[in-house]
């Protein structure tokens, strides 16, 4: 049995990201394949999400579910809507609830707790009570993508407005040590705009595929460059394995509706994280490199649970030293 003669409890803050929160899951596994396991765990945006289902036990669970969602199965998921934002997150949240099945965050394995931003006056929210289905909805609001969520007489968005990276929530728990995983720390270095990703096909023949109404392709989609055109066969990715540390490939093409949301997201956590880390420090802080994965490339799981399990191996000598484990 290894000992913590130093830290008596270990609060795991898992930072939001949307779809790189999958490096979550890589980051947990490989803490406790070194013996290390959080006595609480908080979270922010996925990191909420991710963070709810390890406090029920429910890891492998999720693990295989990410791992099987294609291109086609995500779309399917989405249910616009054109009032409050662009999507409702019905579809998603209906898988999460039927696991929780009811369950409050009181009845989680270990002290939970979710950080949501309240809409009209910008207050951090830290949702530690009430259903855990509600909390995490709350948190995973994006503004603009997914719609507020009413808590209380208070509309809640993504608590990545506010603490993207929730180390004083953990401290606030009574953690005396700890972990943090920040998912945004070189996003903007290493940005992919390569065409990996497809781009969303027009609202009509997104609607109709998110209905059922479309058949799934055979093949995966052709992946395309900037211009709309394919590339050559000896220059084409490999849609096999999406590597998360592509760099950056400039276009002089307007971006898209999406590609602009979600890179003004990206600027926005950056600052944010960086600010709020630099006042509330980590013990231990594990930043994996998440640089070409962009935030709805969800069906993108394989690479950044590798990549969680690779920053926490990276910094698994200053986490023994730290914890007194050697």
């Amino acid at each position: 049995m290894i000992r913590r003669p130093r830290y008596k409890r270990i609060g795991l803050a898992l930072g939001g990201g949307a779809a790189r929160g999958w490096a979550h899951i890589g980051a947990i596994r490989a803490l406790e394949d070194a013996g290390i396991r959080p006595d609480i765990v908080c979270g922010t945006s996925i990191g909420a999400l991710v963070g709810a289902v390890y406090a029920n036990g429910d890891l492998d669970w999720l693990e295989h579910w990410v791992s099987r969602l294609t291109w086609q199965t995500v779309l399917r998921l989405l249910d616009l809507r054109f009032s409050g934002g662009l999507l409702g997150g019905k579809k998603v949240i209906d898988i999460f609830a039927a696991q929780f099945n009811g369950r409050s965050i009181s009845e989680l394995r270990m002290p939970y707790a979710a950080v949501a931003t309240e809409l009209d006056t910008g207050r951090e929210i830290w949702l530690q009570d009430g259903g855990v289905v509600e909390a995490v909805r709350a948190s995973i609001a994006i503004p603009g993508i997914f719609t507020p969520v009413l808590r209380e007489g208070a509309w809640l968005v993504d608590g990545g407005l506010a603490n993207p990276v929730p180390v004083s929530v953990a401290r606030a728990l009574h953690a005396d040590c700890v972990i943090a995983i920040d998912l945004n720390n070189d996003i903007l270095n290493g940005r992919d705009f390569g065409g990996l990703t497809p781009e969303l096909p027009p609202p009509a023949a997104l609607e109709a595929l998110v209905d059922g109404e479309a058949a799934e392709p055979a093949e995966p989609p052709v992946a395309l460059r900037r211009n709309g055109k394919p590339w050559p066969k000896w220059l084409a990715p490999n849609p096999d394995y999406y590597d998360v540390h592509t760099p950056p490939r400039p276009s002089a093409k307007v971006p898209s509706l999406m590609s602009a949301i979600g890179q003004s997201i990206d600027i926005m956590q950056v600052r944010i994280t960086r600010s709020r880390l630099a006042g509330e420090p980590a013990d231990i802080l594990i930043q994996p490199r998440l640089g070409g994965m962009r935030i709805f490339d969800f069906h993108h799981a394989a690479p950044a649970i590798e990549e969680g399990r690779a920053a926490v191996e990276r910094m698994m000598p200053a986490i023994r030293a730290r914890l007194g484990m050697d």
